[in-house]
């Protein structure tokens, strides 16, 4: 299959956005233009709920120029979708027939549900969870589902965003006096009044549904509000990991970007590290009304997912041409293979290395020697998978290169300190390398995690020296116990195993330090080979 150009315009209430996408041919998806504005419909909704003319014409105005942009593509497919403020708006047939006839596109109006449905579509085929609660907070309306078993339960959309809070609970917000600036205090006084009322309001409008209730499940957040906050959240920390995706946030940490931004004005918060200018008037009832879901929910954590609903629209879409492009069940799997893919690994080089590795295994459980964890089973087939990716940059290099790239890129399936194990693994080369990168993210990982770390690491090396010609198959391996503490590693080849033998006998040392034995090697041409 070829690759292709996939557009998706998103009309909402404060932004709206186009962003164009290459799908490869396995279905991965990444991003070639992504034009952002600050349109700000909501204000040009009227007394009698209908969208003002000059609102329609900024709309117009908006999808000519994404219009100009697109046509500088091969697009093979364009998705339009408009959600709450076109949804509240009276004149909503009058809105969407002018635009069609003005311009030649097509809006989908998306109901409440289905916006709130697209979002938890892209989450359940991008993240580890089954199960949990969505939020998707705009600037008119917040969508909330709860999926059980990768499947919607219930869904609401619920009448707030965070422009709509700001415009009912903090306008106007005084934050200067005569002339002087004000404190920290006393700006967080003045916030007062406005967060109690905007909290009344959200809590009330969360209890009406009694499914939002305390179930100690992940409250998993999409979107730009929620993006913002982690940025900010993780400078805060000094965090040394790159991206938000599966990025997971406790309750503490939640109101401690609260009190950072019910304290600051809103030039303070524009010139703030890691939040958008455009979002320092919307952020604190934001940060609000995600406490409020948090405590409604009893979460376990805010986990943050970096997909919503536009990728909902596009992974549906992908779907209808191929229904296993994106799967609850394959999201680690698919995500493994498309970075392989990505990088230009050797396939076939992987493909075999792997099946050395669980070979390898087999017979280490039939000698008794090791009984890997279920859990280490899965990272040894995503690490050999991965191994060395960095030879995509540079070879001398490969195990930091590899470190890094598999560290720093938002992983579907992989929580963060998933990501970090899965990084160690595929740039596994020495100790003190190993060392070098661990060192960086102090804490993360208990020693008995370091150790089982490490010997997946020093299997699949061992493993990637088996497989160094990429074409001399095994056809028998053994280990044979000559003494307590020595075993033989013997292995028929299909043909001369010289080069195999030689890098082997380098690495041996490897498989010693996870077995804690003497290793010698023998391996031998199979009977009739050549």
């Amino acid at each position: 299959m070829k690759e292709r150009q996939v557009a998706v315009v998103d009309i909402g209430s404060n932004t709206v956005r186009l962003v164009i996408y290459r799908i490869t041919e396995l279905n991965d998806f990444h991003e070639l233009q992504n034009v952002k504005l600050p349109a700000q419909l909501y204000q040009y909704l009227e007394a009698d709920g209908n969208l003002s003319e000059a609102g329609i014409k900024q709309l117009i105005e908006v999808i000519q120029l994404f219009q100009k942009v697109m046509a500088h593509y091969e697009l093979d497919h364009v998705i339009a979708t408009a959600t709450a403020v076109i949804r509240q708006a009276q004149n909503q047939v009058a809105i969407l027939a002018e635009v069609a006839e003005t311009t030649g596109l097509t809006l989908r109006l998306l109901t409440g549900e289905e916006e709130a449905r697209y979002g938890q579509y892209a989450v359940a085929r991008s993240t580890e969870f089954s199960e949990g609660y969505t939020v998707d907070m705009g600037g008119g309306s917040t969508e909330v589902t709860y999926f059980k078993d990768s499947v919607v339960k219930k869904v609401h959309s619920f009448p707030f965003g965070v422009v709509t809070l700001k415009e009912r609970f903090y306008d106007p917000l005084v934050e200067h006096k005569g002339g002087n600036k004000l404190t920290p205090k006393e700006i967080a006084k003045n916030n007062e009044k406005a967060n109690q009322a905007a909290k009344k309001f959200v809590t009330e409008q969360l209890a009406a549904y009694d499914w939002v209730k305390p179930r100690k499940l992940p409250l998993i957040v999409v979107g730009g509000t929620a993006r913002n906050i982690a940025n900010v959240y993780q400078r805060m920390t000094e965090y040394p990991m790159n991206g938000i995706h599966e990025y997971q946030m406790d309750q503490k940490g939640l109101a401690a970007t609260f009190d950072c931004f019910n304290t600051l004005t809103v030039k303070e918060k524009q010139n703030l590290d890691g939040l958008s200018r455009e979002r320092a008037e919307t952020i604190l009832p934001g940060n609000l009304a995600y406490l409020c879901l948090f405590e409604a929910v009893k979460a376990e954590q805010l986990v943050f997912c970096h997909r919503g609903l536009r990728e909902g629209l596009l992974m549906e879409w992908l779907n209808q041409e191929n229904p296993e492009a994106y799967t609850p069940e394959n999201v680690r799997i698919m995500q493994v293979e498309r970075l392989g893919h990505l990088y230009l690994a050797d396939t076939k080089g992987s493909n075999q290395r792997l099946a050395i590795a669980r070979r390898l295994i087999e017979e280490l459980a039939k000698s008794e020697l090791l009984f890997p964890s279920e859990r280490a089973l899965k990272y040894l087939q995503a690490g050999t998978y991965l191994y060395h990716l960095g030879n995509y940059i540079a070879a001398e290099d490969s195990s930091m290169h590899s470190f890094y790239l598999v560290a720093n890129t938002n992983l579907n399936g992989f929580s963060h300190p998933a990501r970090l194990v899965l990084a160690l693994v595929a740039s596994y080369k020495n100790k003190s390398l190993f060392n070098q990168y661990v060192e960086q993210y102090p804490s993360w990982l208990d020693e008995e995690s370091l150790q089982a770390i490490r010997e997946v690491g020093s299997i699949i090396k061992f493993c990637d020296a088996l497989a160094i010609t990429k074409v001399n198959e095994i056809r028998q391996m053994a280990f044979i116990k000559e003494s307590p503490d020595t075993y033989r590693l013997k292995i028929t080849w299909s043909f001369d195993p010289l080069a195999e033998y030689y890098r082997a006998l380098r690495q041996k040392k490897n498989l010693e330090f996870v077995l804690g034995k003497k290793l010698s090697l023998d391996f031998a041409l199979e009977e009739g080979g050549q």
